[in-house]
C-alpha cells in the first residue's frame, strides 16, 4: 500500500490558505485545510485561489477537517466562500483553539485599527461575538475547540518508541471521522481529556439548529491512513495561549474606556447581545484598549504538525516540490512532515521551549515549516528554527502598510542554515506545491 500526500500553500497575499489531501492506493482520500483568508486589500486574489481549489476538488466535495489557527481576519475571511452551501465544500469537522471573549474582542479591535473595512464583515463580527453560532451556520457535523493540555502530555508519538498512545479518551467517544464514501476513516489518539455537548444556534433564515461541540486537550491528535501493519499519519495541534497579564491589561483598559469596574464589565460581556452591541457601537472604546497593549499582544494560536507518527519506525517518502519557479526532487526524504505555527509568539524562550517539548521528535521529521506570523521578526526564534532544521521554510506574506514580512532576521536565519525560504505572495507563480509518496511500512521498533 502507498499513501500520496499533496499539499499546497496558496497565493492569497497577506493572509494564509493551506490545502492538503492524503490519498490511499485504492483512491480513498482525507482532505483538510488550515486557515483560509487574506486582508481586504487581497480579496480578489483570495477569491481566485478559493475558486481554483473548488474547481480542482469539485463543488460540494467533502472537506474532512478545517483547522482555524486563530481569528484574525486574514486567516478566516475566505471561510464563507470556501464552505458556501451552494457551490462550496461540505465540511465534516471544524477545529480551532478555545478562545475566550477577551481574545476575540482584541482580534476585532486590531482589525478596526489595521484593516478598518473588515469590521463591517457580518461573518467576522459574528465569529467574534458567538463562535459556535458563526461556525455552526457553515454546516459542520461537529465543532472541536482545542485547549492547552498538560505540559507532561505532548503530541502523540512525539516521545519515542516507548510512547504507546491509546485511542482517544473514553469521555468523548463520538468524536471521530465519518466513514463517508471515498473517504479515509480517522480517529482521536493520545492522552488527554475532553468534554462534549450539543450547541443550539440560529441559521441565517432564523430557523433553530443544533451541532455537536467538543472541547479537547491539545495532547490529543487526529490519526488517519493507518491500518494493521501500517504507519499512521497524524495531525497534532499545539495551543500557544495569550499571556494572561496582557489579557487582564486589555480588559482593564476597556473597562476604563467604558467607564465601569472590571468586575461589572466581565459580567456584562457574559451576554452575547452585549458583545454584539459593543462590536457595533463601541469601536472607539475597543480601539483605545487595543492601543494600550498592541505592541505585545499575541492571540491564542493553534499550531499543527501533519506527518507520520514518529514512534512507528523510520518513514521516508519520495518527495518533489515546486517552490515558486524552483523545482526540487524527486528524492527520498525522511523529513516529510509539515509544521504550521500560525501567529504563535515563539520568540519568547519559555513559549518556544513548550512548543519544542510538545512536538519532541516530530520536529526531526519536519521537512516544511511555515514560519510564525508571516515571517515577522517579532515572533521569530532562531534557536527553535535551527532545532527544527526544516528543508523548506514558508512565509505567507505580501506588501501591506509598513509591515516587514518576512523580516530580515528571519531571512538571514534561514539563509545562514543553507535552507530554502519561499515567500508566497498574491502572485500564483509564488505558490508552494509538495507531493510525497510514502510506502506503507510495517510498524516496528528499530
Amino acid at each position: 500500500m502507498k499513501l500520496i500526500i499533496r499539499r499546497q500553500q496558496r497565493a492569497v497575499g497577506q493572509g494564509f490558505f493551506h490545502t492538503a489531501e492524503l490519498e490511499a492506493e485504492d483512491g480513498r482520500k482525507f482532505r483538510y485545510v488550515y486557515d483560509c483568508g487574506a486582508m481586504k486589500k487581497y480579496e480578489t486574489q483570495r477569491n481566485a485561489r478559493i475558486d481554483e481549489y473548488l474547481t480542482a476538488v469539485g463543488a460540494n466535495a467533502e472537506l474532512d477537517v478545517l483547522f482555524i489557527s486563530h481569528i484574525h481576519f486574514d486567516h478566516i475571511s475566505g471561510l464563507e466562500r470556501l464552505l458556501n452551501k451552494t457551490n462550496g465544500l461540505k465540511v465534516d469537522t471544524i477545529v480551532m483553539p478555545l478562545i475566550n471573549v477577551v481574545d476575540r474582542l482584541f482580534a476585532y479591535a486590531q482589525a478596526a485599527n489595521e484593516d478598518p473595512a473588515t469590521i463591517n464583515d457580518p461573518f467576522f463580527r459574528e465569529l467574534v461575538a458567538n463562535p459556535a453560532n458563526a461556525l455552526g451556520r457553515l454546516g459542520p457535523r461537529q465543532l472541536v475547540f482545542v485547549r492547552r493540555g498538560s505540559s507532561d502530555g505532548g503530541a502523540p508519538g512525539s516521545r519515542g518508541e516507548d510512547d504507546d498512545d491509546p485511542d482517544g479518551p473514553s469521555d468523548i467517544p463520538r468524536l471521530w471521522g465519518g466513514e463517508r464514501a471515498g473517504g479515509i476513516y480517522w480517529k482521536l489518539i493520545g492522552r488527554g481529556t475532553g468534554y462534549e455537548h450539543e450547541q443550539p444556534f440560529i441559521e441565517a433564515d432564523g430557523t433553530k439548529a443544533v451541532t455537536n461541540v467538543f472541547e479537547v486537550d491539545d495532547t490529543l491528535a487526529i490519526a488517519t491512513a493507518g491500518g494493521e501493519g501500517c504507519f499512521e499519519w497524524v495531525l497534532s495541534p499545539f495551543i500557544d495561549p495569550t499571556i494572561q497579564s496582557k489579557k487582564d491589561l486589555f480588559l482593564s483598559e476597556l473597562a476604563l474606556a467604558r467607564g465601569m469596574p472590571v468586575s461589572d464589565l466581565k459580567s456584562w460581556l457574559g451576554d452575547t447581545a452585549n458583545i454584539e452591541d459593543l462590536l457595533l457601537n463601541g469601536v472607539p472604546d475597543l480601539t483605545a484598549a487595543y492601543e494600550a497593549v498592541a505592541d505585545d499582544f499575541n492571540l491564542t494560536s493553534l499550531c499543527l504538525y501533519s506527518g507520520p507518527k514518529t514512534n512507528e519506525g523510520s518513514t521516508q517518502g519520495l518527495y518533489l516540490a515546486r517552490l515558486g519557479s524552483y523545482f526540487l526532487g524527486p528524492s527520498m526524504r525522511r523529513e516529510i512532515g509539515w509544521l504550521a505555527t500560525g501567529d504563535a509568539a515563539l520568540r519568547a524562550k519559555i513559549r518556544a521551549a513548550a512548543f519544542a517539548k510538545h512536538y519532541g521528535s516530530h520536529m526531526e521529521n519536519t521537512g516544511t515549516l511555515t514560519v510564525p506570523h508571516h515571517g515577522s521578526d517579532h515572533n521569530h526564534n532562531p534557536e527553535l528554527v535551527a532545532k527544527i532544521d526544516a528543508f523548506v521554510h514558508i512565509a505567507a506574506a505580501d506588501a501591506y502598510s509598513k509591515w516587514k514580512h518576512p523580516g530580515s532576521k528571519v531571512m538571514q536565519c534561514v539563509a545562514s542554515m543553507g535552507r530554502f525560504l519561499s515567500v508566497v505572495t498574491s502572485n500564483s507563480d509564488s505558490e508552494v506545491e509538495e507531493t510525497i509518496s510514502v510506502s506503507c511500512l510495517a510498524n516496528r521498533n528499530p
